[in-house]
Order: C-alpha cells, then sequence, then structure tokens
C-alpha cells in the first residue's frame, strides 16, 4: 500500500519531523497488519471449507451407516440443512470482503479507513455468526436429547440418550449442562482465535488512524 500522498498531505500541514516519523512507522506496521489480516483470512478460509467437508462426509456417514430413528434423522438433516444455509452465507461476505481488499480504488488515506470498518464489519459478523452456529448446534442437542428419551414411549426401546435423560433430574443436569458448557466454552474460544488473528490487528490500524486524524 502507498502512503505517499497521505505524509506528503501530513507536511503540508506542518507536522513536526517527530510525528512524521512515528506516523511513518505505524503506517509501516498497519500495512503489515492488512498483510497479516489478508494472511489469516487464507488460512482460515482453508480451514472452513476442510471443516464443511468433514462434517458433509459425517452426516454421509450417520445417513448410511448409523441406524437412528427416522425422526432423528430428519431432525439432524434439517438442522445441517439450515446450517450449511448460513455457512454459506458467511462463505460469500468472507469471500467478498477479502477480494474487494485487493481492489481498492481510493486514496491511501481512505484505503485504511476503508479497511478498518470493513474489517471491524467483519469481526462482529465473525462473532455474531460463531454464536449462531453454537446455539443451532444446542439446539440440535437438546431437540435430538427430547426425542430420543420419548423413543421408549413410541418404540418400546431405549438409546443411551434417552436411558440417560429418563435417569432423573441429576442425569437431566448432567446432559443439559455440559451442551450449555460446550456452547459457552466453544464461544469464547472462538472470540479469542478471532481476536488474535484479526482483532489485534484491527486496534493496530486503528491507532495509526487516530494519529492521521486532523487536529480542530
Amino acid at each position: 500500500m502507498n502512503f505517499d500522498d497521505l505524509k506528503n498531505a501530513w507536511k503540508r500541514e506542518g507536522g513536526s519531523e517527530v510525528n512524521l516519523g512515528e506516523i511513518n512507522l505505524s503506517l509501516k506496521k498497519s500495512n503489515n497488519a492488512i498483510d497479516k489480516v489478508r494472511s489469516n483470512m487464507r488460512k482460515d478460509f482453508y480451514a472452513l471449507i476442510l471443516m464443511a467437508l468433514m462434517s458433509l462426509a459425517g452426516m454421509i456417514y450417520v445417513n448410511l451407516k448409523l441406524d437412528f430413528h427416522p425422526v432423528i434423522l430428519f431432525t439432524l438433516n434439517t438442522f445441517y440443512f439450515l446450517t450449511s444455509v448460513l455457512v454459506i452465507y458467511f462463505f460469500v461476505k468472507f469471500f467478498r470482503f477479502y477480494k474487494r481488499s485487493y481492489h481498492l480504488n481510493y486514496d491511501s488515506r481512505d484505503n485504511l479507513i476503508w479497511f478498518y470498518y470493513e474489517l471491524r464489519y467483519f469481526i462482529d459478523f465473525y462473532h455474531t455468526s460463531c454464536f449462531v452456529f453454537f446455539v443451532m448446534g444446542l439446539a440440535c442437542g437438546l431437540s435430538i436429547g427430547v426425542m430420543s428419551a420419548n423413543l421408549e414411549m413410541v418404540t418400546g426401546k431405549q438409546d443411551p440418550i434417552g436411558k440417560l435423560l429418563s435417569s432423573g433430574l441429576a442425569s437431566n443436569l448432567i446432559y443439559f449442562g455440559s451442551q450449555a458448557i460446550i456452547i459457552i466454552g466453544g464461544v469464547f474460544l472462538f472470540r479469542w482465535v478471532i481476536e488474535m488473528m484479526y482483532g489485534r490487528y484491527l486496534k493496530q490500524i486503528k491507532h495509526t488512524l487516530d494519529l492521521l486524524k486532523p487536529e480542530e
């Protein structure tokens, strides 16, 4: 990214050499931060593709090899379809931001401003998507658990989940509590990963923009 125009404008506004040196260093760090974000997005994209393929293979295996009640299979397939729609939407937003970051037709400062706000929106969207995916996973698990608990009444046999849920209050607390812990732990884990991959670079770009803010 070329910041020569921005530095020349700063000189014309009467910025000191000390400030100019600090700004120049911050601009270089922001340039590196943008490259790091793009690199992490490429890694993230391939990791998400791998996870999507693994989940597809898992669903094919479940449908072809495991002997589940048709109602449970229908529920699993429904949740998988809905989640897949959200994943495709996320991929589209993800890919559009990545491609547009290489085709910026603005001056240097506007490039930085555009990238900052797009990255901030992307991070918020990423957090929301992770939360929605985990909540849908919890809803799927709870739905299957409730149906499994009632299989004995419908089919006269009881699967392991249904046996657990019909064993008393303690067993129910263990099942639902473990689901909640997985969701909460997963959300915090993904928030930390997103912060390491994108959030810290967003702060660096924000620091540069603060330095470039015109004095009133």
